[in-house]
């Protein structure tokens, strides 16, 4: 089979990294590891011999189905917008509407509509002064919010949503009058709409798309939600119960621009107190906890801050992070891809995101140990002023403006489900790290996280050898 270079997507960058490389995306967290050979036969453009025929076209099956690579050759009738799924909803959807209306597509076996549901009853305040209506449908007896509808144009527009059940939920038709409608798909897109209705911008309004494991928090409902800023990014705070209230309510009382006047805006941060612990949900990760109200108050203010925008030479990743503050930090003990590294003195280690609930739970025994998890939002990260230094520095955002900056010493990371050649491992792991980068960024701003990343060593294993290993005082190697 003769080579061909891959013909890479919109917004794919394909990282040459020495040997093989890491296909990314700039606008979505989309990643996939090209193994040496996988680069000379379509990066490279080097044919490619038969007996790898097979692995080749595996490949490109799977980075077509990440979006990440284009067809070897065009649709031969692509859909038009009118004949793709949702089409019909849309021709349908020419309806006589005297002002805005927003009409959903909910189900009730999906985790991305439990997470709207309970953000449009966080925001029924915001959504009753809307000159506009919200209609949802799909979850038994239409609801609307905002400006009322008559029984007739619920039901001709509960046909329109009818129509658009097919492609997934949630879904959408925007219309308005003298317009035409407006066909939108996903979390993301529905929410950013109704941020529009509210008169808010998308752009500067913090909205995350719900996790699996944020289902049973994130849907809940809660008792109040404000709105805060931080660096002109809008982020919802709701709370759950009459202290935690009290608490969200003096965080917005330090605001120079309260909260609660900004139309709709999704929860992204929670806090409840059930017993005597206050805890700090970011969607349906526990991020935080505390045993008294004015830490509380004191870690959202930091965490809000951590929401700002990053400085052109900063990097957010989409992790956790953990600190060590007063003894020698070891990370050498793990299985880990680099043989030679060890790493000394105090710094951070970065871990998944979703181990970050777990060692928050354990944070008092990991106190112990001199760690202590990170709240910020994202891992923070830059260049080391010194520049000796290859590996990156966490930055600590500080709602006063003063930022600290701690050594990134090492990754932890899962080890792959199946086994993978040795020689591949460390560059699956990587591919894997910079993936947790937060979109959208630039190409640029990719290769240069990229060569951030990989200066650091990496370990792999599970969280439960990671926490093992953490509060182990001995020099004993965590079980592989």
């Amino acid at each position: 089979m003769p080579g061909s270079v891959l013909r890479l997507t919109s917004g794919t960058v394909l990282l040459d990294t020495g040997g093989d490389g890491v296909l990314l995306h700039c606008t979505a967290p989309v990643a996939a590891y090209v193994p040496p050979a996988a680069m000379n036969w379509a990066a490279r453009g080097a044919a490619v011999p038969a007996e790898h025929e097979a692995a080749y076209a595996r490949c490109l099956r799977a980075w077509r189905s990440a979006g990440l690579v284009q067809d070897a050759e065009p649709p031969n009738s692509p859909l038009s917008r009118e004949d793709s799924p949702g089409g019909a909803a849309v021709r349908r959807a020419h309806l006589a509407v005297d002002r805005p209306v927003l009409v959903i597509v909910s189900s009730p076996g999906c985790g991305y509509c439990l997470h709207l549901r309970a953000d449009l009853e966080a925001n029924r305040e915001a959504l009753g002064r809307l000159d506009a209506s919200v209609l949802l449908v799909g979850e038994g007896k239409p609801v609307v919010w905002g400006a009322r509808l008559s029984p007739g144009g619920m039901e001709e527009l509960a046909g329109v949503a009818a129509d658009m059940a097919g492609p997934g939920t949630p879904s959408a038709v925007l219309l308005a009058p003298g317009d035409s409608p407006r066909s939108l798909r996903g979390f993301g897109a529905v929410t950013a709409a109704l941020i529009g209705l509210g008169g808010g911008d998308p752009g500067r309004t913090v909205c995350e798309v719900p996790t699996s494991c944020s289902a049973t928090v994130g849907a809940g409902p809660v008792d109040t939600l404000v709105t805060v800023h931080a660096r002109g990014r809008a982020v919802g705070v709701a709370a759950r119960g009459p202290e935690p209230v009290g608490v969200v309510a003096d965080l917005v009382a330090e605001e120079s621009a309260p909260g609660g006047d900004t139309g709709y805006v999704p929860v992204t941060l929670r806090v409840e107190r059930p017993r005597n612990v206050w805890l700090i949900f970011r969607g349906g990760e526990l991020v935080a906890r505390s045993r008294s109200a004015e830490e509380t108050l004191s870690l959202l203010r930091r965490i809000v801050a951590g929401f700002g925008p990053p400085e052109a030479h900063q990097f957010r990743l989409l992790c956790g992070a953990l600190v060590h503050t007063d003894a020698p930090v070891r990370t050498d003990a793990l299985a880990h891809t680099d043989p030679l590294a060890r790493t000394d003195g105090r710094g951070v280690v970065l871990v998944p995101r979703n181990w970050l609930s777990y060692f928050v739970v354990r944070s008092s025994l990991l106190a112990r140990f001199g760690w202590r998890p990170c709240p910020d939002p994202y891992v923070l990260l830059e260049a080391a002023p010194d520049p000796d230094s290859a590996r990156p520095v966490l930055v600590h955002p500080s709602p006063a403006g003063i930022a600290q900056r701690t050594p990134v010493t090492g990754v932890l990371a899962q080890r792959p489900d199946r086994s993978r050649p040795a020689a591949h491992t460390r560059g699956r792991a990587l591919a894997a790290i910079v993936n947790w980068l937060a979109r959208p960024v630039s190409p640029q701003q990719l290769r240069a996280a990229y060569a951030l990343v990989s200066a650091l060593p990496v370990h792999l294993g599970t969280r439960e050898e990671a926490m093992a290993f953490l509060t182990d005082p001995t020099d004993a190697a965590v079980p592989s």
